[in-house]
């Protein structure tokens, strides 16, 4: 888990370091919504939002970042912390939908 103060600069991070196919799942404490990014091609990425909003961009690194803000702001407006999940060579449309384990 994450402080929701520094998912930006780790995301940002960890972005660079992603491979091709290779996501990012961020969700809620709770796990009832969730952000995927997903590194399409050497400089795009793919960012699925799955939570009050249904949406996807597609961009490069600064792009995906800047939507990133605005959708942390949407989705988990009233959350501290959140869970980060790297996920392997995957399909992101799949991973979005997926339910983590509930404890």
């Amino acid at each position: 888990m994450l402080e929701k103060s520094n998912l930006l600069t780790n995301i940002g991070r960890d972005l660079s370091t992603l491979e091709l196919g290779e996501c990012l799942d961020i969700r809620s404490y709770k796990r009832n919504r969730s952000i995927v990014i997903c590194r399409e091609k050497n400089n795009e990425f793919l960012l699925i939002e799955n939570g009050f909003d249904l949406l996807e961009f597609k961009g490069d690194k600064s792009y995906i970042l800047k939507q990133l803000k605005r959708a942390i702001k949407r989705e988990f407006p009233r959350s501290n912390k959140v869970r980060i999940y790297r996920d392997g060579i995957t399909d992101p449309h799949s991973l979005s939908q997926l339910r983590r384990k509930k404890i």
